[in-house]
């Protein structure tokens, strides 16, 4: 297990740049896969819920969703839920996350997963001088400058992971990164110069994300856009999208013949996008990341010594959020000589004092 350096730096300060991260895994926890879902129109989803049978409406109890978009709203936004209809562009709109949330708890019918959709409608992955604030454009395809859209992805990564207790108690469960789903390209095909350099910038996505994530090898699976004339170049975005497929744990599904009104997915066209999704996941009997960082609501406190903590009652908390058990005594033997904690009052929270550093 690890964390990328530094992450958890944004959480709680000041934390001393030499400390070295501990986890005490003082009882196992059960793992949750946790997925990224990111893209444009179609992954914000303008299908009508009304479309789908009594079945396809049901909720899927095991599946939580945090659901962010820019400028679309469904009255869902930005808080953790089960995963069931209304997710998509509207409350009454899906896209392909319902689909995919029912196969996959289907096919993993003891597992909690979680759900991270964060999408805008009408972006582009390139950058477009004439809209630099509608792209998701990398930062390795900008000398280092992520596109606005790219950098609201891993701002509202963090917002979400901060209440992620709210889903699920994290004293009895670890999230892990399990896989990214990427539905866009549709604008990038309506401009011969982005549709050209599209191979380019999915293959800088693709590698850019698994570094901020500190994934090497995470899934990343992409639906094809459509074939249609409203993005003449969709055959350049359409070939890229094949290419990529050569990197490790990539994968795509061709959505050519789904059920469309010309432009964005029917609710049937969506439950094949969605469904098709999970089961490429599936295919490639992924073995879960390292642990996903969690944030606590903290304040920080300097180094304390050891009879501190043995003479106040505190819990502690490990860096996934997990509670330790154990006396001050063994905790304190147990702690390395640098060592980052989550101190707070007796509670499940994990609210209340960070502790960046204790002296034995």
């Amino acid at each position: 297990m690890h964390f990328k350096k530094g992450y958890l730096s944004k959480f709680c300060t000041p934390v001393v740049p030499a400390l070295f991260l501990f986890i005490f895994n003082a009882h196992a926890k059960t793992d949750i896969p946790v997925f990224l879902l990111t893209g444009q129109s179609n992954m914000s989803g303008y299908a009508s819920a009304n479309d789908l049978t009594a079945d396809q409406k049901a909720t899927v109890p095991n599946v939580k969703i945090y659901c962010d978009m820019t400028w679309e709203n469904n009255g869902k936004l930005r808080k953790w839920l089960t995963l069931g209809p209304g997710f998509g562009s509207s409350s009454n709109n899906i896209g392909p996350e319902l689909s995919m949330g029912r196969k996959l708890s289907e096919e993993l019918p003891d597992t909690k997963i979680a759900f991270l959709k964060i999408c805008c409608g009408s972006t582009y992955l390139g950058l477009k001088s004439s809209s630099p604030n509608d792209c998701w454009v990398p930062p390795s395809s900008n000398n280092g400058n992520a596109g606005a859209h790219y950098k609201r992805m891993l701002a509202s990564i963090e917002t979400a992971m901060k209440s992620f207790n709210s889903a699920f108690d994290t004293t009895e469960y670890t999230p892990r990164w399990a896989g990214f789903v990427w539905l866009q390209g549709e604008f990038d095909g309506q401009d011969r110069s982005l549709a050209d350099a599209y191979e380019k910038n999915l293959t800088n996505l693709i590698n850019d994300v698994r570094k901020d994530l500190d994934i090497d090898d995470l899934p990343f699976i992409i639906p094809m856009i459509d074939v249609q004339n409203s993005w003449q170049f969709n055959a350049q975005v359409r070939s890229a999208e094949i290419a990529v497929t050569k990197m490790e744990n990539v994968d795509t599904l061709d959505t050519k013949g789904f059920e469309t009104d010309g432009v964005h997915y029917r609710a049937q066209g969506q439950w094949k996008v969605g469904t098709i999704s999970a089961q490429r996941w599936l295919d490639m009997d992924y073995e879960y990341s390292p642990p996903v960082a969690i944030s606590f609501d903290c304040t920080a406190t300097p180094a304390v010594k050891p009879q501190t903590l043995q003479q106040e009652s505190y819990s502690l908390f490990d860096l996934s959020g997990k509670k330790l058990n154990t006396s001050p005594a063994m905790r304190l033997n147990m702690l390395p000589a640098n060592g980052v904690l989550v101190v707070s009052p007796d509670d499940k929270t994990a609210k209340g004092r960070c502790m960046t550093k204790v002296r034995k």
